[in-house]
């Protein structure tokens, strides 16, 4: 039940990082209808990731024999893809700032509610891919490890946007973002296995290697590059 909490800490990061600053800088200069914006529309994303998601759990749960076999071996290939482009070519938020974004700031009541709605519903759904795949037990237990992961996102945006810790979000996160490669690496040698598994015995070991040790090179060496180039060491 670890796995769900870290991917919904990961995910929460990322939402809260939008909503929160953007939440305590409208309550900061009184503009409680921006606040209530946000908040009906990170409620509203929230409730349509929720009911998507729990269709998607039903429907995945119908599915026996070969089909769910080729579905289980098909969404994990597909969630290694989607890691290795977010986390390792794209690399999605790079950078951390606490500060609300001036750009969100500027928008009406109606642009806050519209990109708080999208940002909770991206990446709650995102989440619910992920714990569909790396998740067999039972749906309480994943739902409370979930709900916990994202708490404490909240908690840690909240007390660093309010100047109450000093902790780096951008480390926090990079080594999330190291265990999400890892279970990227696991997602697709275990689709292999399941698709090719009769024909390949060590299809799942094979997968593993070949898409973790890739990934960690590019990660660390252009970490690395960046450090060494930075003020830091100087």
């Amino acid at each position: 039940m670890f796995a769900p909490f870290l991917i919904c800490l990961r995910e929460g990061i990322e939402i809260f990082l939008v909503i929160i600053p953007l939440v305590v800088y409208f309550n900061k200069n009184k503009l409680f209808g921006m606040t209530k914006s946000a908040l009906l529309g990170g409620a509203l994303g929230t409730f349509i990731a929720t009911i998507t998601g729990s269709i998607m759990f039903s429907q995945v749960a119908l599915l026996n024999g070969p089909a769910g076999e080729l579905f289980d071996g098909l969404l994990g290939i597909v969630l290694a893809g989607l890691v290795l482009y977010s986390v390792v070519l794209l690399r999605k938020n790079k950078s951390f700032n606490t500060a609300p974004n001036q750009q969100f700031v500027s928008l009406s009541q109606k642009g806050v509610f519209i990109i708080a709605a999208i940002t909770f519903f991206r990446e709650l759904l995102e989440a619910t891919l992920f714990i569909l795949t790396s998740s067999n037990g039972s749906p309480l237990l994943v739902a409370g490890s979930s709900i916990l992961g994202l708490v404490c996102a909240a908690l840690i945006v909240y007390v660093v946007s309010r100047g109450i810790s000093n902790l780096n979000i951008g480390v926090v996160f990079y080594i999330l973002n190291l265990f999400l490669v890892g279970l990227g690496a696991y997602y697709l040698g275990d689709g292999l296995d399941v698709l090719f598994g009769s024909y390949v015995p060590q299809i799942l070991k094979i997968g593993v290697f070949v898409y973790a040790v890739p990934s960690y090179f590019i990660m660390i060496k252009n970490d690395l590059k960046k450090y060494m180039n930075s003020d830091k060491i100087k």
